[in-house]
């Protein structure tokens, strides 16, 4: 066995091993893309449609790059004149996740749907579905190796004359989630659980090492407590599972009101403490119509595998008003 094919397959065994153990992508600032953190939750307090943008880069060392994500979600909520006091909604999310340079690449495209039914003048319940399309790609063009010599010198990468195939693989899975809120003129509460990939679909870089997705879990509890002048102060609790893979989050967020008429309304402060994997300071700056969110994760797991792992988000959202209308609801992004 040559050289050449040796790093090959032996990356692909580290692939493998990673792909087992795989999660899905990880916001910090998972309140800037509901439809992956609890489908429920879809179109859940807008006036008439919203937009929102995540960009995730994970880096290790000194700018190794790990992951990166990117998404895009709409939400359209659908007035209906027979239940004018709930929250019937529509969405779309389309994800991209690409790790370790393009080697392996995972497309999600979901479509949602989800109502929330107004049980009292200060609460709602709500429920929604997801149906999701996934693609995975393992490309071995992009590995790039130490040492590697041919017939026509130096070669950084694998050549495509190599007996081995680039895996390309769909398919189709469920996601599913429920909440609570209340709110009143004093504080609010929020409660929510959802599940991922029902369907438990096989997948993997090869015929010979498929494995079953796990499902994800998801729930999380927040509240909040407002203030005269309309600061606002949020506790936030999180825990997530998959597999192997069990992630608890606390985090808190005061929400500073600014004084007068600017395009700013609101100044949001906070942090979010992913136990023994990240500390991720967190600043947004909102208006009823837009929102602009920046959060830098630092690694605080002492195991040598994490070692230096960074993380950085940058989120932005639009609301916007029906054509006769306008916005009335005042929170942008809800934790």
């Amino acid at each position: 066995m040559n050289i050449k094919k040796f790093f090959t397959i032996l990356i692909l065994c580290q692939v493998s091993i990673f792909s087992a153990k795989a999660q899905d992508p990880y916001f910090s600032q998972y309140f800037m893309s509901p439809m992956t953190s609890n489908p429920s939750l879809t179109g859940k307090g807008i006036t008439d449609t919203r937009v929102l943008t995540n960009f995730r880069s994970e880096v290790w060392g000194s700018g190794i790059t790990a992951f990166k994500t990117n998404s895009f979600s709409i939400e359209k909520r659908i007035a209906t004149k027979k239940l004018p006091d709930d929250e019937l909604a529509v969405g779309l999310t389309i994800l991209s996740d690409d790790g370790s340079t393009g080697v392996l690449k995972k497309n999600y495209i979901s479509f949602v749907t989800a109502f929330n039914k107004r049980l009292s003048k200060n609460s709602f319940f709500g429920a929604g579905i997801a149906f999701n399309y996934s693609n995975l790609m393992f490309d071995r063009t992009r590995f790039q190796d130490q040492s590697q010599f041919g017939s026509f010198g130096f070669q950084s990468r694998v050549t495509s004359s190599d007996p081995l195939a680039v895996a390309n693989t769909s398919y189709l899975n469920t996601d599913a989630g429920i909440n609570y809120s209340f709110e009143d003129d004093n504080w609010g509460l929020n409660f929510g659980f959802a599940t991922f990939h029902v369907a438990k679909n096989k997948q993997g870089i090869s015929a010979t090492n498929e494995y079953v997705r796990p499902v994800r879990y998801t729930s999380s509890i927040s509240t909040f407590k407002k203030y005269k002048g309309g600061d606002e102060l949020h506790f936030i609790a999180r825990m997530e599972t998959q597999g192997v893979i069990e992630l608890y989050t606390l985090g808190s967020v005061y929400k500073m009101k600014i004084p007068g008429e600017h395009p700013i309304e609101k100044l949001n402060v906070g942090v979010f403490n992913t136990f023994d994997r990240a500390v991720a300071p967190y600043v947004g700056f909102e208006s009823t119509s837009w929102f602009a969110g920046f959060s830098y994760g630092v690694n605080n797991n002492s195991s040598p595998a994490n070692y230096a792992l960074q993380s950085m988000e940058i989120t932005l959202g639009w609301q916007f008003a029906p054509k006769k209308g306008k916005l009335t609801h005042q929170r942008m992004v809800s934790f």
